[in-house]
């Protein structure tokens, strides 16, 4: 009994733990989609929920980059965390001065919506459409090759 109680009890820890908002400070831009803060004297990786930035090697790879870091590198952001990916990196959505700037990356054609991990989020659907319209960003070129399309590629040529 005393097992299930302690079982139990990591379930409902484990469930409130993806459930917050973390704050803290950007201390490195990785790519268009990661970044690290740090929050009380710790490094925490977060990868950017519902969107899917150009691989660095990618073409408009280091634009992306370059946008998200002068957006929020050295600023204080609060990320609603949805959940762990595999790699042991918190997904959330990144919010600063009240700017969703996942959203924002999509808005201005510097990342795709991650439909595949994030099929629910409409706004984020809508804001890749506009950005094709508009050709912004990486829609301004023609040679669009989505970045799990890339990294798949680059799995098939090993």
């Amino acid at each position: 009994m005393r097992k299930i109680v302690m079982l139990l009890m990591s379930l409902l820890i484990i469930t409130f733990s993806f459930a917050n908002t973390i704050k803290g400070k950007v201390i490195k831009v990785s790519d268009g989609d990661t970044i690290t803060i740090l929050k009380n004297n710790e490094k925490t990786k977060i990868r950017l929920y519902g969107i899917d930035a150009p691989e660095k090697a990618q073409s408009y790879g280091i634009k992306s980059l370059d946008v998200l870091n002068k957006m929020i590198f050295n600023k204080i952001v609060e990320v609603e965390v949805k959940n762990k990916d595999r790699y042991g990196r918190f997904v959330g959505v990144i919010y600063f001065n009240n700017t969703n700037i996942n959203l924002h990356m999509i808005e201005t054609g510097n990342a795709w919506w991650y439909k595949q991990y994030a099929k629910n989020e409409i706004e984020y659907q809508k804001a890749e459409e506009r950005a094709k319209e508009r050709k912004v960003g990486l829609w301004n070129g023609s040679n669009f090759i989505s970045p799990w399309e890339y990294r798949k590629n680059k799995r098939v040529k090993k």
